[in-house]
């Protein structure tokens, strides 16, 4: 276990919250840099205790601006290949696939979006949406594309009776099985059961070119319909399992719920405070927020969502106070 995961360093941050006004101004461009936006710094201490006050932080979530995008800012033709009409990527960190010569133009379209890192990494996350059966092909496409090494997904493949995902991946049960879309082969070659999610170890063939990689899928499969998990501590192994395949990548690890904003947002941004407890041993939960949603538009949907990264912050500066973290 690295010293960042081990060392607790009480650091006294003055905690103030400075609330943007404004709401004018272009949430929407990631390039503009906006200083007066939301902002909470807190320390481990004071983590304890506003976790804890629920009507703060509903209050808190409240103030921190939505970015919305317009219809007519999506490339003609593609509205087919969005899973909600309202749920539109941001063209300025659009993902735009790849396509072959003599391609239709809405082929380099994809519902997602790149998202930075800490200290405005570059293309840390890409935000999805669940594949449609029509769109599993561009999915992977856009996996090999960006030389993604780890999918996270947050959504079952169905949820009371409503499709959520399609069904992108080989059957989990029979290793070795493999399914085929498009110019891609997609191989199951290990399968793990954890008790709240799925570990499934794949290759990727590109069919075209002969050449293949190996790519790690993380099926959180215990997210509820409605709400959010009950146990922040499998987020905690979740992400820092998650965090043991994404070393070494060179590309960006894909993330996705349904619409790709909700769950995945919270999930980004969970794993986002915790990387800047390794660093400062703070963590500024809206300014976060907001900045995710200036990257993928809706990032973080609900109050139980916003407090559920709170909840899991302060479990996880808990776990990692008392050395109770295993090692990544």
């Amino acid at each position: 276990m690295t010293t960042a995961w081990t060392t607790y360093l009480y650091t006294t941050v003055s905690a103030g919250r400075v609330l943007s006004e404004l709401q004018n101004v272009l949430y929407g461009n990631p390039a503009f840099d906006d200083p007066g936006g939301p902002t909470h710094s807190i320390n481990f201490a004071g983590l304890a205790n506003f976790s804890s006050d629920r009507k703060a932080l509903d209050e808190e979530f409240g103030q921190i601006p939505m970015i919305t995008v317009k219809p007519d800012e999506l490339p003609p033709g593609v509205e087919s290949k969005n899973r909600y009409a309202n749920v539109i990527p941001l063209p300025e960190t659009r993902v735009v696939l790849q396509t072959k010569e003599g391609a239709d133009m809405t082929d380099e379209y994809i519902n997602a979006n790149y998202v930075k890192g800490p200290k405005s990494q570059e293309k840390l996350y890409i935000a999805c949406q669940a594949p449609l059966q029509s769109t599993i092909e561009d999915f992977w496409r856009m996996v090999w594309q960006q030389q993604t090494k780890v999918i996270l997904m947050l959504t079952a493949l169905n949820e009371n009776g409503v499709e959520k995902c399609a069904d992108y991946l080989p059957q989990l049960e029979i290793t070795d099985c493999h399914r085929l879309f498009g110019d891609f082969q997609v191989t199951l070659k290990k399968h793990e059961v954890r008790e709240k999610y799925i570990i499934s170890s794949l290759q990727l063939k590109n069919l075209e070119t002969n050449l293949w990689r190996e790519v790690t899928h993380l099926w959180y499969s215990s997210w509820p319909p409605q709400g959010v998990p009950d146990d922040g501590s499998a987020m905690i192994a979740f992400l820092i399992e998650a965090r043991s395949y994404m070393r070494g990548a060179q590309g960006p690890t894909v993330v996705h719920c349904s619409p790709g904003t909700g769950r995945t947002g919270t999930v980004i941004a969970i794993d986002l405070c915790i990387r800047d407890f390794e660093t400062i041993r703070t963590v500024d939960i809206p300014k976060t927020v907001y900045s995710l949603r200036r990257d993928r538009a809706g990032s973080v949907q609900t109050k139980d969502q916003y407090a559920f990264i709170y909840q899991v912050l302060n479990l996880y500066a808990t776990k990692l106070t008392g050395g109770a973290l295993d090692s990544i």
